[in-house]
């Protein structure tokens, strides 16, 4: 009886020890420190920047994409932005413009606004219409490759831009892999 007795307090104490309260989990978002955006005049990490040959038969095309939380003071609901900006090809690098005045378009990008905050409308599409990107490319062995963009865009709306220029501009790096 006495060994029943001394097992049941002992089991208890052990309960009440291994029974702690924790603090509660808050999620960090993934941030690669590969690059910033500059958006709406702010400046905010780059959770992701990452690239795909955009034509299979030309070794230096690019299509590279990023991703940032542009999420304002007081939003709780996520607000993120990403992009991409396609190279037909590089070239070496070097500077490559999108002059709507002109017609010169020697590269395509888009960005995405996703703003679950904003009941009027969730989802923004912006297309370039003065650009430029700048690209030190990478050695054809493989290493770092850094992009360096300043769009100037229009809202879409129905397919249709809306004059009223936003400014996106921010830098990158991608590990390109021979």
């Amino acid at each position: 009886m006495k060994k029943e007795i001394l097992a049941f307090f002992l089991g208890l104490a052990i309960l009440v020890v291994a029974c702690k309260k924790t603090p509660d989990y808050v999620a960090q978002p993934y941030k690669c420190g590969c690059g910033t955006v500059d958006w709406q005049g702010v400046s905010y990490d780059l959770l992701s920047a990452s690239y795909i040959l955009s034509d299979s038969t030309v070794s230096d095309s690019r299509r590279y994409y990023f991703t940032s939380n542009v999420s304002l003071d007081g939003e709780y609901d996520t607000h993120g932005l990403s992009g991409w900006i396609e190279i037909p090809e590089l070239d070496g690098g070097g500077t490559f413009e999108i002059d709507a005045q002109t017609n010169l378009s020697e590269f395509q990008a888009w960005v995405d606004e996703f703003n679950v905050n904003d009941p009027t409308d969730s989802l923004r599409q912006y297309v370039p219409v003065n650009a430029v990107v700048q690209v030190a490319q990478a050695p054809a062995a493989g290493g770092t490759e850094t992009v360096s963009f300043l769009l100037t865009m229009n809202q879409l709306e129905n397919g249709i831009p809306v004059p009223g220029d936003i400014n996106c501009s921010g830098s990158f790096t991608v590990q390109i892999v021979p």
